[in-house]
């Protein structure tokens, strides 16, 4: 079954301020599971919160319960859901293993948290086959950056959702939100030479006697590398000749390329790279890459929060939308 980009639970993701009792999250979370399974190609009995299950020795509460039924046969899993301030330890999936053991039925367990978990927690749930998952919201959207060459593509997305209606039990109704998909390229220079006429430094006065291994280069920014004529006079910079180059790359549509340029007329670095000299070069060799990134479209849905839920250790994510608290 082909899934949407978000599922759509009509659940708060937020604790109360006054007391986090751990009971909104608990619900969060059985409404996700109840999201999830609804689409999975299993018969769901039921997904109940806060559910008191006895076990062999004692009678435990469990803060999701799933029952479900595949290929006509019946199968349980607790979920645990601790809505910490800090990551889980190790301790905290022995105690949820005692339990799972005291349960008949040799139920699965699934433990979901938002603020992560310990190295030795991570080791013993996979030890244990203990699923593990965060969910929480994203992390804020990162800005769109790019180096001083770089450019971007952006194309306008319009998409239709179905949310939960306001009302209980309204059903849904359509929203249309838009987002922005962004393609972003930055160019990157590697491998930089630049080559020195070896014939005119061997004649130069002013550069003959100068072991050319003693010669250091002072690195500045491409637009602040000047190139001069025998005049002394500008004629332009390496940032222009690199946007040069681009250019052709763009036509060739090539994404990385070997740059050999030789220059026709008579060209010199000057003092600011130098340090003092004007050092007559023949070509300029490097390699050049424009890396592509895209950032997918993101879409703003007045009143709902963002959710991921996010597997451990694989980090495949699910997103959902859940309503926003409405304020008393």
């Amino acid at each position: 079954m082909q899934r949407s980009e978000f599922t759509f639970v009509n659940r708060t993701i937020m604790a109360t301020k006054k007391k986090n009792t751990g009971i909104p999250y608990e619900k969060l979370v059985q409404g996700i599971f109840q999201a999830i399974h609804d689409q999975e190609e299993v018969a769901t009995i039921t997904v109940e919160q806060n559910k008191t299950l006895k076990g062999k020795i004692s009678t435990h509460q469990i803060d999701v319960y799933w029952k479900f039924q595949t290929g006509g046969i019946e199968y349980e899993v607790i979920v645990q859901a601790k809505d910490w301030r800090s990551a889980v330890k190790q301790g905290d999936l022995f105690h949820f293993k005692c339990v799972l053991d005291d349960l008949p039925n040799q139920p699965r367990g699934i433990f979901v948290t938002r603020t992560g978990y310990q190295q030795g927690a991570k080791d013993f749930a996979a030890a244990q086959g203990i699923i593990l998952y965060e969910l929480d919201e994203p992390p804020p959207k990162r800005n769109i950056t790019m180096t001083v060459m770089g450019w971007s593509n952006v194309a306008a997305e319009i998409r239709s959702f179905k949310v939960p209606a306001p009302d209980p039990g309204g059903g849904t109704v359509e929203h249309r939100a838009m987002g922005l998909k962004w393609t972003i390229f930055e160019p990157r220079s590697s491998n930089f030479v630049i080559h020195i006429d070896s014939t005119w430094f061997a004649s130069n006065p002013d550069t003959a006697h100068i072991d050319r291994s003693s010669l250091s280069l002072r690195p500045l920014p491409n637009r602040e590398v000047i190139f001069y004529d025998q005049d002394r006079s500008s004629i332009g910079n390496l940032e222009a000749l690199l946007r040069q180059e681009l250019s052709l790359m763009k036509s060739e549509k090539l994404n990385q390329k070997h740059i050999d340029h030789t220059f026709d007329t008579p060209t010199f670095l000057g003092p600011e790279v130098t340090g003092g000299l004007f050092l007559k070069i023949k070509k300029v060799t490097y390699d050049l890459e424009i890396v592509v990134t895209e950032r997918p479209a993101h879409f703003d849905l007045p009143g709902f929060v963002k959710l991921v839920l996010r597997e451990i250790p694989s980090r495949k994510e699910r997103n959902f939308i859940a309503r926003e608290p409405q304020s008393p």
